[in-house]
């Protein structure tokens, strides 16, 4: 992983040997690194150093996906996260990364299927900002209006008999229209579903679309770096769960799996071992149970089940009390909303009920 490489007892002369290596590479292995937003990582500098040593400087440099794909999915997540400055900063990078207009125009028609029509609206504003500030057509050359299929064939005709309506668009619309449109190949579509589904911790969307990538010519490797691409958008809870999910349909589908906690996603299983548990867990300026307390809110906030638990457990083990986790749940609730508290609420019991600990008061 990378890390603090020497230390400031090292000879001065090897030092500046050093540094004269780094300043000879830094052209090539750091060409593509965007520069930060003014003033982005001020307030946080720590957050700017991982940006720069993780984010620019290992996952984009990864050879896994090419940088046309990468701004693919984070184009993508961005959107359905609802995250606009990033879309507008990496939609102004995947043109410059081969991205063509007229893709980007159709990731957007996509995405918002998967996660909601206001993440469309929302993007194709940014869209145009970017457009403009270029100097491209308002319209993106070569992108077409709807073009409805007639007597389609349905791809899940027995879905949703409960809501006939929801079966229709899923149908007819989604799989028979969309899913057919020439501007972007189903290689593209489907990494970019994928992509979506891991931010969204969308369980069932990633295991459908996980083999349906691979249907497509998405490879089993390149499936891996997407989840693993996707971590630092989405955070490595999502990107835990989507590497079970893609571990279960390679292992149902016969194909071989890596070893280690990930198989689905083998270098999570570094940077978490890394970065997050070696290096962000062990910084003296906050407490394990300080960053305890913040693990789980962030988790029982984002309904992430599976991770809420691990935390949980970490939590009372880093010296949180069940009254204290009890009044988290409560405090974080008014912010997230009542689902999400009742789901933690019920975990936490479980949690305490395996370790023989009594129900708080």
């Amino acid at each position: 992983m990378p890390g603090s490489r020497f230390s400031f007892n090292t000879p001065l002369c090897f030092r500046s040997l050093a540094a004269v290596a780094i300043l000879l590479i830094l052209p090539t292995t750091f060409a593509q690194q965007p520069p930060p937003p003014p003033g982005a990582y001020d307030a946080a500098p720590y957050l700017g150093q991982v940006r720069n040593t993780y984010v620019y400087g290992d996952i984009w440099e990864r050879p896994g996906l090419s940088l046309r794909d990468r701004s693919m999915i984070t184009v993508a997540v961005n959107q359905a996260l609802y995250a606009t400055n990033e879309l507008r900063l990496h939609m102004g990078r995947a043109l410059d990364n081969g991205v063509t207009q007229t893709e980007l125009s159709e990731i957007i028609a996509h995405v918002l299927w998967y996660a909601g029509f206001p993440t469309g609206v929302n993007a194709a504003r940014v869209a145009a900002e970017v457009f403009a500030e270029r100097g491209l057509p308002d319209t993106p050359p070569g992108a077409s209006s709807r073009q409805p299929p007639v007597d389609p064939e349905l791809e899940f005709p027995g879905a949703f008999p409960q809501t006939p309506y929801l079966r229709d668009l899923l149908n007819q619309v989604v799989y028979a229209e969309t899913w057919k449109r020439s501007e972007l190949s189903p290689r593209d579509r489907s990494m970019i579903t994928v992509a979506v589904g891991t931010a969204l911790y969308a369980s069932s969307e990633v295991r459908h679309h996980v083999g349906r990538a691979l249907d497509n010519g998405v490879t089993q490797a390149e499936i891996a770096e997407i989840i693993t691409h996707v971590a630092f958008y989405s955070g490595f809870p999502t990107a835990v769960n989507a590497a079970r999910v893609a571990a279960e349909v390679f292992e149902a589908r016969g194909l071989p799996l890596a070893a280690g906690r990930f198989p689905g996603a083998p270098y999570l299983d570094e940077l978490i071992t890394g970065l997050v548990y070696g290096e962000t867990w062990t910084r003296e300026q906050l407490s394990a149970r300080d960053r305890s307390l913040a693990t789980i809110a962030v988790t029982l906030a984002g309904y992430q089940s599976d991770q809420l638990r691990v935390h949980l457990r970490r939590g009372l083990d880093n010296g949180l009390t069940t009254q204290e986790i009890a009044e988290l749940i409560a405090q974080v609730t008014l912010y997230s909303g009542f689902p999400s508290g009742v789901n933690g609420s019920r975990i936490f019991a479980e949690v305490l009920q395996e370790r023989g600990m009594p129900l708080p008061d």
